[in-house]
């Protein structure tokens, strides 16, 4: 297959690109700034309590709610959300053929970064590469494509170009094509017949992998139109459609839910609240929830963490695996088999292991190798929930011991969504000379005397504090390597003290910020952008929502796509 002309020339247009664009149809040059670290430790601090009085006054689930929605845009699919569009559109052999460039994660977010990075040449052609594989493959196996565009495989000649850019391009784009786009795609199948001296596939290809490299494909629209109600934005149905089945799915929709969004049947929260009830209670929407929680507790990267051999020489690749499993299945167990608190899944006394997982805690094994069982924590462990998983305590751990630091800063800012700046300038790191069988805490002790490393050090280590009775790969220990005693012991002012991660759990548990924070991080994780000061009443509002459902996060997926924080946006920038 020769070049693709119209692809490429829509391939540049997405280099060009930001992410914020006041027409979904141009080929903008927006500033595709980059503006946070990918561990979120560098971003604005907007804790949602600053002022949102300016905003005009809208209703939420909990009476009338101020807001000033972030501004509207375009939002890049992710790759996990690329992939899975593709399989609903063209089956599993076109998702296995599909290889997006790798996403670039903003806020701890890769959702974020797609919102806010541009694509390079090297992601533009990567996409070009994708949208042929994946052409083949469909073209190869049409049995889902035929079911959108029946011509493929019952009259396969010119005319069917027309169908498949009407039928499947209003899939793809996520709306009707306008005629000047079906003319395009169809001229552009045409070129491809003519290259393959008449052959109908080759001109499907051609169509297929254009289709695949438009904005309208890889970009979720999400403008809105003006809103007289709120003095806002409102996104339109389709794109309303787009976003709950991007959010509750981790797909573009299908064709039931446009024509649906087309029909008018997402009018009103009743109707919204119903249709996102529907897709919670589909088995798709447990696979995007745990894509998310992958992301959200940084489970997906583990298999990239290493450890000192000599040190830790039980750590390897399935073990690993095994972490990630052991927290998923936590989350799984609280929020769809139990339908219960989110808090738990710190302050949970059981978790999940398999053998080897039970040999690392010292836990007697199921005796059932790679199948996983429930099982207490051991009440002298003192363990309780995630942050006392192997995952969690493996990864925010450097390769040669724990660290409170890493720990206590995945706490601070994930958990409980406060910023922690970066080190000042000029910031001497050097500690002052200390005994050759110091404590790891001793050592940490020593540099929060330093007035420039407190600041953050002591909102951060005595929170890691908590875990050191486990070691760099989450087992229990009762001392330093160098055989001195430990103290799990810590306090901080706005939250209290404890004397081990059980009691700090519980701290945590109880502390408003902890399911605030969970919502601010479906929106980073979700919505693709960090919470603005002017969204902090409607979080305030959506949380209570929660509360009031008893922290059930089924129940909160359900009521978010009704809330303004989902359905209105500021104008484009």
């Amino acid at each position: 297959m020769p070049p693709l002309l119209v692809g490429l020339a829509a391939a540049a247009s997405l280099q060009l690109a930001g992410c914020h664009r006041d027409d979904a149809h141009a080929s903008g040059d927006g500033t595709g700034n980059d503006t946070g670290s990918t561990d979120g430790t560098t971003a604005d601090a907007t804790d949602g309590t600053a002022d949102s009085t300016d905003g005009p006054t809208t209703g939420g689930d909990t009476g009338e709610t101020m807001i000033e929605p972030a501004p509207g845009g375009l939002r890049r699919l992710v790759g996990r959300e690329y992939v899975a569009t593709i399989e609903l559109l063209l089956g599993p052999e076109a998702a296995a053929a599909a290889v997006p460039p790798a996403d670039i994660s903003q806020e701890g977010f890769d959702a974020v970064g797609a919102s806010l990075v541009a694509l390079d040449s090297v992601a533009v052609e990567g996409y070009e590469t994708s949208a042929r594989a994946v052409a083949d493959a469909a073209v190869a196996h049409p049995e889902t494509l035929g079911a959108v565009a029946p011509c493929v495989v019952s009259s396969a000649d010119a005319n069917c170009y027309v169908d498949v850019a009407t039928a499947f391009g209003r899939l793809a784009y996520r709306r009707p094509l306008e005629q000047a786009e079906i003319d395009l795609l169809v001229a552009v199948a045409e070129h491809g017949m003519d290259w393959g001296e008449g052959d109908f596939e080759a001109g499907l290809k051609y169509q297929l992998a254009a289709i695949l490299q438009m904005p309208s494909f890889l970009y979720l629209v999400e403008v809105g139109e003006p809103d007289p109600d709120s003095g806002f934005r409102k996104l339109n149905p389709y794109e309303l459609a787009s976003r709950m089945s991007i959010f509750l799915l981790g797909r573009g929709p299908d064709k039931g839910l446009l024509d649906r969004a087309g029909g008018g049947q997402l009018d009103g929260e009743e109707a919204i609240r119903n249709e996102a009830a529907t897709m919670v209670a589909s088995a798709r929407a447990r696979d995007a929830l745990g894509g998310f929680f992958d992301e959200y507790l940084r489970l997906r990267n583990l298999p990239d963490d290493s450890k000192n051999a000599d040190l830790y020489p039980l750590f390897d690749g399935d073990l690993a695996r095994a972490m990630r499993q052991e927290s998923q299945l936590l989350v799984h167990d609280i929020v769809w088999e139990q339908d219960g608190d989110y808090r738990e899944l710190f302050t949970a006394d059981y978790t999940f292991v398999n053998d080897r997982l039970a040999g690392l805690y010292g836990i007697t094994p199921p005796g059932q190798g790679e199948i996983y069982a429930r099982v207490n924590w051991p009440a002298s462990q003192q363990r309780a929930g995630y942050l006392s998983q192997a995952s969690f305590l493996t990864h925010q751990a450097s390769s040669l011991r724990t660290s409170p630091t890493k720990r206590g800063r995945f706490i601070q800012q994930s958990v409980l969504c406060e910023d922690i700046p970066p080190p000042p300038p000029g910031v001497n790191p050097t500690l002052p000379p200390l005994p050759a069988d110091s404590t790891v805490r001793e050592q940490l002790l020593m540099h929060m005397t330093e007035d420039s490393c407190n600041g953050c050090h002591g909102r951060t280590d005595p929170l890691g504090f908590a875990f050191e009775f486990y070691d760099a790969i989450g087992a229990y220990r009762t001392t330093e390597p160098n055989g001195r005693a430990l103290s799990a012991q810590g306090e901080i002012e706005d939250l209290g003290n404890w004397n081990n991660a059980q009691e700090l759990a519980d701290i945590l548990a109880a502390d408003p910020r902890t399911s605030s924070c969970f919502v601010k991080n479906l929106i980073r994780g979700e919505l693709g952008h960090r919470e603005t000061d002017g969204e902090a009443d409607a979080i305030a509002a959506l949380d209570q929502t929660f509360a009031d459902a008893g922290y059930s996060v089924q129940t909160l997926l359900v009521e978010f796509p009704t809330s303004p924080l989902f359905q209105l946006v500021d104008e484009p920038k």
